[in-house]
């Protein structure tokens, strides 16, 4: 009977890794794992919590202390979640590394929803339903007695539809859009002024808003269109000269959507120094001499500081704007999109100044019209408005 040949293992040959180095490796990539993560956990704990985000421009979770209740309902763990989420050390740095290789890698020319065109634009596509503007923009009209107009400029995404920067292949509905809410306007009384002559350059590459040629070529169209029914409201020219720029470069709302990845080139923010805007007192928040413009938030540190407030500091919910002018009073109902055409109208007329988002619940506009005893009402927006409808349908 044949006996089973015996086969005897050849010894590995010199420099071949032994199953003791791969076990080595694996240990030491394991305990480096998870040192790693310790570190970052031990640092998003020790480390003081922050208040707000400049990429993502809005206020972080800040830490909970557990109640009984709150532990068994899942809410303080909820809450716990976010807050972790939010302070998590080096979130920013995560954040950007993923836009890069998405940019870089895979070539992907949207994130967040955010087109990056060829010459640097961010462009939000539109694939939004047809807004509807509310019958109250109609009683309204009736209520104030007054002449209204509205100046609803196209956004940064109708401009590039128009002038077909957006891909066939992206949907996008813009225009159509901004024509519907046109329409709506002028079936409520309301007089249109248009800023359909606005190009792609009065807007930022980085930000929806529009620039400060875009603001000053709105406020000449809003005064012609106006002054041909209060003829006191006359344009005042600024002087060239005072135009400031910014040192720091601006990354605006749609930069902070894709990050500096998508952003490479930020945009420069222009303004007209305050020597251009003396003797106009401003007032809100119960206090009078309110900047106009206010250069400290030009020259905020980060690269996501929001150097547009530099117009008035920011939104508020009432203020107004009085001078010696001998121009109308008018009523401006607004959001951010006016803050940088605001100054150079206040040099031509006294303007009490609404942001609806920011009043009490029960403010009214058609109330606080006739108690300012205005000449004429305005409304200032872009054609991103559709979500204010709702609570213009209140305050109105």
């Amino acid at each position: 009977m044949a006996q089973p040949i015996e086969r005897k293992l050849k010894p590995k040959a010199d420099g071949q890794p032994s199953s003791s180095f791969e076990r080595k490796m694996m240990w030491l990539t394991t305990i480096s794992f998870f040192v790693i993560l310790m570190a970052i956990g031990a640092g998003t704990i020790l480390r003081e919590d922050r208040v707000s985000s400049q990429l993502e421009n809005r206020a972080l979770a800040q830490a909970v202390k557990p109640t009984v209740q709150g532990v068994i309902s899942g809410d303080d763990m909820v809450k716990m979640e976010s807050y972790f989420t939010d302070q998590l050390l080096i979130r920013g740095t995560f954040v950007e590394m993923q836009a890069r290789l998405s940019k870089n890698v895979l070539r992907q020319p949207f994130r967040n929803g955010i087109y990056t065109a060829e010459d640097g634009y961010l462009i939000e596509p539109s694939q939004a339903a047809q807004p509807i503007v509310p019958d109250a923009f109609r009683q309204f009209t009736q209520e104030v007695d007054r002449p209204v107009y509205f100046a609803l400029a196209p956004s940064k995404t109708v401009v590039a539809e128009r002038d077909g920067i957006i891909p066939d292949y992206v949907a996008s509905n813009a225009i159509q859009r901004h024509k519907t809410m046109q329409a709506g306007f002028t079936k409520a009384g309301i007089t249109s002024i248009s800023l359909d002559r606005l190009q792609l350059s009065d807007y930022f590459k980085t930000d929806h808003h529009w620039n400060i040629d875009g603001a000053y070529q709105a406020y000449d169209e809003i005064v012609r269109t106006i002054g041909k029914t209060e003829p006191a409201l006359k344009k005042v020219e600024v002087n060239p000269g005072s135009k400031r720029s910014s040192e720091h470069p601006y990354f605006g709302s749609l930069a902070r959507k894709t990050t500096l990845a998508y952003a490479s080139t930020g945009d420069t923010i222009e303004y007209y120094g305050a020597d251009q805007f003396k003797g106009i007192d401003v007032c809100y928040d119960n206090t009078c001499g309110q900047p106009l413009i206010d250069e400290k938030f030009i020259k905020e540190e980060g690269d996501y500081a929001d150097r547009y407030e530099v117009f008035m500091r920011g939104n508020h919910g009432i203020l107004s704007m009085t001078s010696k002018t001998k121009g109308p009073k008018l009523l401006v109902l607004k959001d951010s999109f006016a803050n940088p055409v605001l100054p150079f109208l206040a040099r031509s007329a006294n303007l009490e100044v609404v942001d609806v988002r920011y009043v009490n619940k029960d403010f009214d506009a058609s109330e606080f019209a006739k108690q300012q005893n205005v000449d004429a009402v305005l409304f200032l927006h872009n054609s991103n408005i559709a979500g204010l409808m709702k609570t213009y349908q209140q305050k109105l």
